[in-house]
């Protein structure tokens, strides 16, 4: 049997050399990293002559699963009972392994993005063209993309903003830990970590105001901040910079959870569309900001609430969605609480580190909350932990992320979070390896997004849900608590409509009271009449524009902000979209319908969530990459690629965890650009050719430079690797493969673009390339003066794609 000493394996892991260093260190958590480091060595023995636990009594290692033999440990396959073994699977083994489960598919990476981001390769088809669309949105237009976690989200945003610079992006993010990765990672590429980018409560108050008057002045190009503070102390000198016509780009990232917590938890999200409408209505026509929306998984009905929210002059839906390969899913049912606390505390006895455990309840008796679970495992004898409950302030998030990731003192290192589904907005920690739920979470995006915060890096993770029946109840009543119903959401919309109408737009009193509120400046108050608007806002009877609060103090810390986002939203404006909203019957019967939808995505979300929990005959990720197919209103259908990195169907089937399969992007909608005047007007219908009477590399060369430089953005050959490309910095460009390039007959890239006709192409592909090349704005064919046109050889290519130039007369030209 392999063995290892004490220094090996701290030398493999960070975290249990900085435990040893940290004074009065946890027998319970210091046994479990020594159980997930001999796993990681092959289930190897550990010599425990000269270590600090030489002495430590034989309980305290089998209770984690080491068997103690005279001087050494080892540790035994953990295989209880109560889970399902239907082969030699342990649950804690590959994550204790960090078996890797994703990788990245090396793609040619576009010469623009490889000068930015310095990357020779994209992670993946999605990743290209995801920078690709981001790139080349023009004013106005939205992008949506949904692409897996750990696919390079943030280069997709980032690409264009280093690349438009002193033009103007402002990218909103969930939290501040994420703010501050951005930030650095921006840092990084611009070899200097004295720019500020992040704008938060705790930064320096300087930074902060060089901040803030830099994106009124148009001097700070990038700024990277919370919706809270969007929509309040900076709202102000955004809305300078739109006027100005220097807003380039408006992000929002973690898109998803505008439809998940806009309404209550985080208004802030939804508000920004509001405040972004008011940006693009500010600009100068033809200097809007682009928008993109960045997220991992994303359904229908919360698709049709971003394109609602986010309207563009050109839209483009970018969807490479795949099932997370990284987790493996158990899930075991607890008689009772007793039953649950036992089967939590032998697991995190086993799990790898570090790990996340989820409650619905911070507060509420009727089932697990977060503070009877603290308790439960401090009992245990667990020391590195946190508990964060309900909607906790940024500074307790920010602690507890800190905390994770070891980025603070010895003393400060936590190896479980204890957290209230609010902790999982917007972290970023690679290296979680179990997530737990002492819960049953009441919609299946809430699970999905909570387990998928694990394996971030990569490696396998361990999903495990402990349930009671009672947490069946929970969930279906927190599902349906969100919806007023049409009689009470008639009074309300009563009260509140005596506001002041300008035209069509009625701004209306949040503190409105009808005869049952006794208290009308109540938080309760103000919280259903925002969930009225919100319903009607969803049943599309109005459209909310959020008021900017004034007067927010530039020093205020982020909870203070929102609090200020809060207190201030006693107002909102909303535009009226239908005359009979002042009819009771009319008002009823559009809120229903509206309701309904709701109400049955609502619905649909528990169910799904409840089945998988539950066991089904089928395997967990081929359910959710049906559940997450996306349709648009068009019809456009975007299927799922799926991985699995295990679940109770494949264990039960013998299956291996399998990798997700490379696939190409799904696309709708559309994205355009036009070539300069000068050479547009040298075309007869967005047609031209020219002509070679012999290979001439360098006249190429020149010509693709000159029409690079005019708008041209795909250049489209038979053999890309082949061709010396221009290498200066200029606006977005791409080459590709011209047989696969003819293959894709619909494409939502409508760009001026060059097709490179040489002898190895023969005449099927080239008729599938003129066809498509026929949809663009401008398609230019570079041919050699004899090749004949595939669809009628007894002319030239050069004649039936008129007008035509010799090469050096097109160049003398442009």
């Amino acid at each position: 049997m392999t063995s290892v000493t004490l220094d090996e394996l701290r030398a493999r892991d960070r975290r249990l050399d900085r435990r040893l260093v940290r004074q009065r260190a946890s027998a319970a958590d210091l046994a479990v990293m020594i159980r997930s480091g001999l796993i990681a060595a092959g289930y190897a023995s550990l010599a425990l002559p000269g270590t600090p636990f030489e002495h430590w009594d034989p309980g305290v290692w089998a209770d984690c699963g080491l068997l103690r033999e005279e001087t050494t440990v080892r540790p035994v396959m953990w295989k209880p009972g109560w889970l399902d073994h239907y082969d030699t699977t342990a649950l804690d083994d590959a994550p204790s392994r960090r078996a890797r489960r994703r990788f990245d598919e090396d793609v040619r990476a576009d010469l623009f993005y490889r000068q930015t981001m310095d990357h020779a390769t994209a992670r993946s088809r999605g990743q290209r063209d995801a920078v690709r669309a981001a790139a080349l949105a023009g004013p106005g237009d939205t992008v949506i993309c949904v692409l897996p976690t750990g696919s390079g989200k943030s280069d997709v945003v980032l690409t264009r903003a280093l690349r438009n610079r002193p033009r103007q992006a402002f990218i909103v993010v969930p939290t501040v830990s994420l703010a501050l990765d951005l930030e650095r990672r921006v840092q990084g590429l611009l070899g200097d970590d004295c720019d500020r980018f992040a704008y938060f409560g705790a930064a320096n108050p300087s930074d902060k105001e060089r901040i803030r008057g830099g994106i009124a002045a148009g001097s700070q190009w990038l700024t990277i901040a919370a919706p809270e503070a969007a929509c309040t102390v900076l709202a102000p000198p955004l809305m300078e910079a739109a006027k100005r016509g220097t807003l380039d780009l408006i992000v929002l990232d973690e898109a998803h959870i505008v439809t998940e917590w806009g309404d209550a938890f985080r208004p802030a999200f939804q508000a920004f569309a509001g405040l972004r409408q008011m940006l693009l209505d500010t600009a100068p026509d033809g200097q809007q900001a682009a928008t993109v929306l960045l997220t991992g998984t994303l359904d229908t009905y919360s698709l049709s609430t971003l394109t609602r929210l986010f309207p563009g002059r050109h839209c483009m839906l970018l969807s490479g969605q795949t099932t997370r390969p990284e987790p493996a899913w158990w899930s075991a049912p607890c008689r009772d609480e007793d039953d649950k606390r036992e089967k939590l505390i032998e697991a995190l006895r086993h799990l790898p580190r570090p790990a996340l455990v989820y409650t619905t309840l911070h507060m509420s008796t009727r089932s697990t909350n977060t503070s009877t679970a603290r308790s439960w495992l401090a009992d245990a004898g667990f020391a590195a932990m946190t508990e964060i409950a309900g909607n906790p302030k940024p500074s307790v998030r920010q602690a507890a992320v800190r905390g994770l990731r070891l980025g603070g003192t010895t003393d400060e290192d936590l190896d479980i979070v204890v957290a209230t589904s609010a902790f999982g907005l917007g972290i970023d920690i690679d290296d979680i390896r179990s997530v737990v739920h002492l819960c049953v979470p009441e919609s299946v995006d809430r699970l999905y997004q909570e387990v998928g915060r694990s394996g971030r890096d990569g490696c396998a993770a361990a999903s495990l849900v402990l349930w009671a029946p009672v947490d069946m109840d929970v969930a279906s009543d927190i599902a349906r608590e969100r919806l007023i119903g049409p009689d009470l959401a008639w009074k309300r919309w009563q009260s509140m409509r005596r506001g002041r109408w300008v035209g069509d737009e009625l701004t209306v009193d949040l503190r409105a009271e009808h005869a049952g509120v006794t208290y009308p400046s109540s938080d309760a108050n103000i919280y259903w009449n925002v969930q009225t608007l919100a319903a009607m806002d969803r049943a599309r009877m109005i459209r909310r524009r959020w008021p900017i609060p004034q007067n927010v103090p530039v020093d205020a810390a982020d909870d203070e902000v929102e609090a200020f986002f809060d207190t201030q939203r006693t107002a909102a404006t909303v535009e009226v979209l239908h005359s009979d909203l002042d009819d009771a019957a009319s008002f009823r019967s559009r809120l229903t319908a509206g309701r309904r939808s709701t109400r049955d995505a609502a619905e649909a979300a528990l169910t799904a969530a409840t089945v998988l929990i539950r066991g089904i005959d089928e395997c967990t990720n081929q359910y959710l990459a049906r559940r997450y197919r996306l349709e648009d209103d068009a019809g456009n259908q975007f299927p799922v690629s799926v991985a699995c990195g295990g679940c109770p169907h494949c264990r039960r089937s013998g299956r291996l965890p399998t990798p997700a399969p490379a696939h190409s992007t799904l696309l709708a909608g559309e994205l355009r650009a036009e070539a300069t005047d000068d050479l547009q007007c040298l075309s007869t219908d967005g047609r031209m050719s020219v002509r070679l009477e012999a290979p001439n590399d360098r006249a190429v060369r020149t010509l693709v430079d000159r029409l690079l430089r005019r708008g041209v953005l795909t250049v489209v050959t038979a053999d890309p690797e082949a061709v010396t490309w221009p290498t200066r910095t200029m606006g977005p460009w791409w080459v590709e493969d011209f047989h696969e390039w003819a293959d894709q007959l619909e494409t939502p890239w409508r760009v001026p673009t060059l097709l490179v006709v040489d002898t190895s192409v023969d005449d099927t592909v080239l008729a599938r390339a003129l066809s498509r090349l026929a949809r663009q704005p401008l398609g230019i064919v570079l041919a050699p003066r004899t090749r004949r046109d595939p669809s009628d050889p007894r002319q030239l290519l050069h004649e039936a794609w008129a007008p035509s130039y010799e090469i050096e007369d097109l160049l003398r030209r442009i």
